[in-house]
């Protein structure tokens, strides 16, 4: 099982899927607006109070473009019983401002008020910079935005964004209770399973076993297997930094209910899909220094590894100083790369890693991770081709606790490889040749 960690450097073209939200929500919100705006409020409310001690919490997640006064924005919004939280940004929506304008509120019996927030402000991030009041929260949406002080306002007309097929039902989780509103992460609560409803009919029950860490996991939907309908997802624990375990249920078309996904993707943690290109990836972290990402493509009815790469570290020099930068793959246009690595060009060798202070200076690393990689860069829509890799040699070579052998190491050196041999480190040296052990 892959160990997720690296966010990729290219996802222009990669399909990603709706993020669920995970933050936590009062208990107080069931009795009060846990079932507001659902043809089921009574069943539900009824189901909540059973001696089964679980409640049903109604979940969806939402896209919408329009225009806030005479600016066109991009808003995606989740509701977990009561609550409504998500975010929104002025177009063109750069990765840096996309998730920027947070918003936050409650449905109630005249619709939704959300308090907005600048989540990236250097001071005061918490302050309400403005305030959302809207009739309904359905495919379309109309309302009003207001300063905090209330002396200005903008009208907000919305529409649904279309992005493929809808998710074909509503969708509400069982769970044991409702988290704390205080963010506790002692007692997170426990989803059983997934009830689908159409129109208010039962239509099927998912079971799962998800638990989050401090609040309440909820479902993702990806077209996974590329037929062009939204399918089920919904992560089962947080796992290590954060590698995430998902369930997986792939919509059946013809008979309009959901099955297991096979094994082969139950097993990917973390997955993305890439429709353009029908691809499967994922960034993974294996230990505390190596991560990297492994792509998968459909084979028959499983999903089979295409290709996969780990980081390692890039020995530089800093003008006399010896360092070592930790590279990442990542993946985008349909294939793996490394975004800092060393190229090859017509007249020479060029570097399109950052700012070498950040890379560690005069360590003493591990010396199978440590090479260089030479990249022929590939055309538009097309990877970039492995030229060649320097690799570390070993040279029996005088040091002061006699003759070892000591690692000759490439360095990246101002558009050339520098040979060094790092002999003044005894303990970097054996007294046999790894290369022939």
């Amino acid at each position: 099982m892959h160990l997720p960690f690296i966010d990729a450097s290219r996802n222009a073209t990669a399909t990603r899927r709706t993020r669920g939200w995970r933050g936590a929500i009062a208990f107080a919100l069931l009795a009060v607006t846990a079932f507001a705006f659902s043809p089921m409020s009574a069943a539900s409310a009824a189901r909540a109070a059973s001696a089964d001690d679980t409640v049903e919490i109604p979940f969806w997640s939402r896209d919408w473009v329009g225009t806030i006064g005479n600016r066109h924005v991009e808003v995606t919004l989740s509701r977990v019983a009561g609550t409504v939280s998500g975010s929104y940004c002025y177009a063109p929506c750069t990765s840096d401002k996309r998730y920027r304008l947070a918003l936050k509120g409650t449905l109630d019996t005249h619709g939704a008020t959300l308090s907005e927030r600048d989540s990236g402000a250097k001071a005061d991030a918490d302050r309400v910079t403005g305030t959302w009041r809207v009739a309904s929260l359905d495919n379309a949406v109309a309302g009003t935005w207001a300063s905090p002080d209330g002396k200005r306002t903008l009208p907000v007309s919305l529409a649904t964004k279309q992005d493929g097929r809808p998710f074909p039902y509503e969708t509400r989780l069982v769970a044991d209770k409702l988290p704390d509103d205080d963010g506790s992460c002692n007692d997170p609560p426990h989803v059983a399973a997934i009830r689908l409803y159409d129109r208010g009919r039962l239509v099927q029950t998912l079971q799962t076993d998800s638990r989050g860490t401090c609040g309440l996991f909820t479902p993702d939907f990806a077209d996974v297997n590329f037929d062009g309908w939204p399918d089920l997802m919904l992560a089962q624990s947080m796992g290590a930094s954060p590698n995430m375990p998902y369930q997986t249920w792939i919509f059946d078309p013809k008979t309009r209910r959901f099955v297991d996904a096979p094994q082969g993707l139950q097993d990917i943690t973390s997955p993305e899909f890439d429709a353009v290109h029908r691809i499967i990836w994922t960034s993974w972290r294996a230990s505390c220094c190596e991560h990297g990402v492994t792509t998968y493509r459909w084979q028959g009815n499983d999903v089979k590894e295409a290709d996969s790469a780990s980081s390692y570290l890039l020995p530089v020099l800093d003008g006399n100083t010896r360092r070592y930068c930790y590279v990442t793959p990542g993946y985008g246009d349909g294939y793996i790369e490394f975004p800092q690595r060393i190229e090859q060009t017509g007249t020479g060798l060029r570097s399109t890693l950052g700012a070498l202070k950040d890379c560690e200076a005069d360590a003493s690393p591990w010396m199978a991770r440590v090479y260089i990689g030479i990249w022929k860069p590939g055309t538009p829509g097309h990877a970039p081709t492995l030229v060649r890799t320097e690799k570390v040699a070993w040279k029996r070579t005088p040091t002061r606790a006699g003759m070892k052998f000591c690692p000759d190491v490439p360095f990246y050196d101002n558009g050339r490889i520098r040979r060094i041999v790092l002999r003044d480190d005894p303990d970097q040296c054996n007294d046999r040749n790894p290369d022939q052990n």
